[in-house]
């Protein structure tokens, strides 16, 4: 758990989990704080992967609800964007999708592959797939790739087997008072999220983080500054497994340089 003095320093707001339509310029990006971005399909992954606004991490994603991205998946172009991004996200499954389950399994599966190769924080969909999702992670070994399970869902039996499987939670606000987050998750595994949407002003990320964190705070017992350094530190860890701090920009690396020595 953090010390009062780390929770004092100042650091900007940590989104785990948002969505930017790729159009939008650096300008209209400015106020967000530190942000994971999520992409849905290669045809957007390829638009953002090298753009470098410095407090913004671009995703490679495949979304299991998007039937064209889900057909267009094609494994040698996402593994080239991988090696460029810091992070995979969107991915994962969903049982209310109109995309066939069999085609969002085949390319869940080899996403995992790939990030089993070059390591990766994965941010990971499972609505009403919570259950098919563990056991593709149960069924493979992902080195040192590490799931984060975003908006999770799934039961108290699922969260223990999650935690033991390795995985983190990037917690929405929807959920965030369930109690499985205090009684099964360590507060070392926790994230938190926006899970801003294409339409969403982006300046309102900050706000909805801070909410966020005064949720979680109330479950673990922390007040706001604590929760943040925590979320902080426990991306640093991932940064660490995943030794992905270069393909990071600079925000994201000097706030990890100030919480570095509460992870090794």
């Amino acid at each position: 758990m953090p010390s009062e003095e780390k929770s004092n320093e100042k650091l900007p707001s940590l989104d785990c989990h948002a969505h930017f339509e790729p159009t939008l310029s650096a300008s209209e990006l400015v106020d967000t704080g530190a942000v994971l971005a999520m992409t849905l399909s290669l045809a957007e992954s390829t638009l953002v992967v090298d753009r470098n606004e410095p407090h913004i991490t671009w995703g490679v994603g495949c979304y299991p609800r998007n039937l064209e991205a889900q057909q267009a998946f094609d494994k040698e172009h996402f593994y080239d964007l991988v090696e460029r991004s810091a992070i995979v996200g969107e991915v994962g499954l969903d049982t209310n999708s109109r995309v066939p389950l069999e085609l969002q399994r085949q390319n869940f599966r080899q996403i995992l592959e790939i990030v089993t190769e070059i390591p990766r924080l994965i941010s990971i969909h499972s609505y009403r797939a919570t259950e098919l999702v563990i056991k593709e992670l149960r069924q493979k070994n992902l080195n040192n790739a590490i799931p984060v399970l975003h908006w999770w869902t799934g039961s108290a039996d699922l969260t223990q087997e999650a935690v033991t499987l390795g995985c983190y939670f990037s917690i929405h606000s929807a959920v965030a008072r369930h109690s499985k987050f205090r009684t099964r998750v360590p507060p070392e595994r926790i994230l938190i999220e926006s899970d801003h949407g294409y339409r969403d002003p982006p300046s309102a990320i900050p706000c909805r983080i801070e909410w966020v964190e005064h949720l979680v705070g109330q479950q673990l017992k922390l007040n706001i500054k604590q929760v943040r350094h925590l979320v902080w530190r426990n991306l640093g860890s991932i940064v660490q497994k995943t030794d992905t701090r270069e393909l990071f920009p600079k925000i994201f690396t000097n706030v990890l340089k100030k919480v570095s020595r509460n992870i090794v």
